[in-house]
């Protein structure tokens, strides 16, 4: 077993009070303790194939973790990330694990957009929220690679627009800003102009995010949107596909993170 930053008591036995949001065979989601003090717990397992491709790779929970970092270091809200664990075995990843701060009173963004009528001035004051949140993280040279609503969290009113970043085990980091450049558009794509997104927000919706995204630059909005227009469902697929194999299988240093050590920047 190789633990880094893992608190004291092994990232919290299971005699502590808990709570199970998610139980699936590749993940389990837990609310761990009570109050001010209570954390969520993901533990991602690794089957099949999947472990196959761990080989000698960062696991996913490392990889999360110091993306967290790296969106709060950049001032983006976010999940807190507190540790993360991970077991290997003849240099798989058998599973790995995640623990962050819990946040009371937040929801899934996508379960709110269902409830709020297409018109209500305060879904689009998240869909706004969402083309700025992007733009921040392109700025700071970030590439999400899962923008969508189930994996934003809302903080109280609806009204007051108050997203965070909550899932982030494939966003990838460049050293320079990425905003409007062309490998933007992958996140785009994923935020406005997928047939998912385009079941989720109105035309005018989709425009708006984009129009947030460029900071008010309507013209900026109405080019990125055709492009997005233009794209299919397989080559935005291919070109992600490409990208995440490149940044997170490729380039980075093919070794393990250690104990006591952060993982390597990428």
């Amino acid at each position: 077993m190789v633990a880094v930053n893992a608190p004291p008591n092994e990232l919290l036995p299971e005699q502590q009070d808990r709570e199970i949001l998610k139980d699936e065979p590749r993940a389990r989601i837990e609310r761990i303790g009570t109050g001010q003090a209570a954390v969520v717990r993901k533990t991602y397992f690794n089957l099949g194939l999947r472990r196959l491709q761990t080989f000698l790779r960062r696991p996913r929970a490392a990889r999360e973790f110091r993306n967290l970092q790296l969106v709060q270091a950049a001032g983006v809200p976010c999940t807190e990330p507190i540790a993360w664990q991970a077991r290997w075995r003849l240099g798989f990843v058998l599973q790995s694990t995640l623990v962050t701060r819990y946040l009371p009173g937040t929801r899934q963004l996508k379960s709110v957009l269902q409830e709020l009528p297409r018109r209500d001035r305060a879904r689009a004051l998240l869909v706004t929220r969402i083309g700025e949140l992007l733009a921040a993280l392109h700025r700071a040279g970030i590439l999400w690679a899962a923008p969508m609503p189930r994996n934003l969290l809302l903080r109280g009113d609806p009204a007051r627009a108050d997203l965070l970043l909550c899932d982030l085990p494939a966003a990838v980091h460049f050293r320079r800003t990425i905003h409007g450049a062309a490998i933007a558009l992958l996140d785009l794509f994923d935020a406005a102009g997928s047939p998912s997104r385009r079941r989720d927000f109105s035309a005018a919706e989709r425009l708006r995010l984009l129009t947030a995204y460029g900071g008010g630059d309507r013209t900026a909005a109405r080019r990125l949107y055709r492009a997005l227009d233009r794209r299919t469902r397989i080559g935005h697929r291919l070109r992600k596909n490409f990208v995440m194999a490149l940044r997170t299988y490729i380039l980075p240093a093919a070794v393990p993170d250690r104990p006591g050590r952060e993982p390597p920047r990428r």
